[in-house]
């Protein structure tokens, strides 16, 4: 094992490291802890020849975190809230001791997926912590930030500006779902047989042409939209009641075959996947319980 003089490093370096691990994207990095974008290309460099790793392989997507630097990350972000505790003069945040109230803004997928976990570890860890669930989307969710209705909000949204923060939670695909004896899918799923089907579409505006619809539309592809819902959890079951099909995300459906008689199927055209991230306002940056309730959130998302 190399030898490391803890003089000799700059612990702002870590700084850095969390950063990009919760950010995953050098310039959202840098906006993040009020750097700029060759400052923190260069302190990856210097953490590079530290720890011996690339730690962050550059993609399509971002910065992706390499086996070491995922290794890494839980520790450095406990050496990091250890720092924030003493700077503050030992002030702690005790979940099991708390009575705070947080405001969450949700869509029906974030709190389909994540509520039921989040209000399990409350259970176990922080039995007297109350939530406040309110409804956002893509286009109200940093606005409620903003305004101050809510205090975190978990979905897809806009990237925020540089007073808001954002951590990504995780990057979730899609899967095709049709009721069981769908005549339709007795086959394995080609393309030609998608489009020809009626889809469903989930769009919280009431819009018919949504993401999927784009990505075929860059092929020159369209297929029959013949329900257009604005809520996801109508999703599964109107897809069970009938011969639509749906696209929709992978998480959405997971639960689904112990409820719903489905049959599920990859999409016959790459799809990509969209990112799902934690927000909330610089204001609660240094707030213990806020720091808690979102290293909560981002456990249960990864579980």
């Amino acid at each position: 094992m190399k030898a490391v003089h803890i003089a000799s490093v700059d612990l702002n370096l870590l700084v850095v490291f969390d950063a990009l691990v919760a950010e995953g994207h050098a310039t959202r990095a840098a906006e993040r802890i009020g750097l700029t974008q060759p400052a923190v290309s260069h302190a990856l460099n210097r953490l590079r020849a530290l720890f011996g790793d690339p730690l962050f392989v550059r993609s399509p997507r971002g910065m992706v975190a390499t086996p070491v630097a995922l290794d890494a990350a839980p520790a450095i972000r406990s050496i990091l809230e250890q720092v924030e505790v003493v700077l503050r003069g030992g002030q702690v945040f005790e979940p099991e001791k708390s009575t705070r109230q947080f405001v969450l803004g949700l869509s029906d997928y974030a709190a389909f997926v994540l509520l039921p976990r989040l209000t399990a570890r409350l259970e176990r860890e922080a039995p007297n912590i109350s939530l406040v669930i309110r409804n956002t989307s893509h286009g109200v969710g940093l606005a409620m930030l903003e305004e101050g209705t809510v205090e975190l909000i978990a979905g897809n949204f806009p990237g925020p500006p540089s007073h808001l923060r954002e951590e990504l939670l995780y990057e979730e695909d899609f899967v095709c779902a049709g009721r069981g004896d769908h005549p339709a899918l007795a086959d394995p799923l080609d393309l030609d047989r998608y489009l020809s089907l009626r889809h469903l579409q989930v769009s919280t505006r009431g819009n018919p042409h949504g993401y999927v619809d784009a990505v075929l539309a860059e092929r020159g592809l369209k297929r029959k939209v013949a329900v257009t819902v604005s809520h996801f959890l109508m999703a599964p079951f109107l897809v069970d009641s009938s011969d639509l099909v749906a696209t929709e995300p992978r998480r959405l459906f997971e639960p689904m075959p112990s409820r719903l008689p489905l049959r599920f199927f990859p999409p016959p055209i790459d799809i990509p996947p969209f990112r799902v991230v934690q927000a909330w306002h610089a204001r609660h940056d240094a707030d213990l319980g806020h720091q808690w309730l979102r290293r909560v959130v981002r456990e249960i998302s990864q579980a």
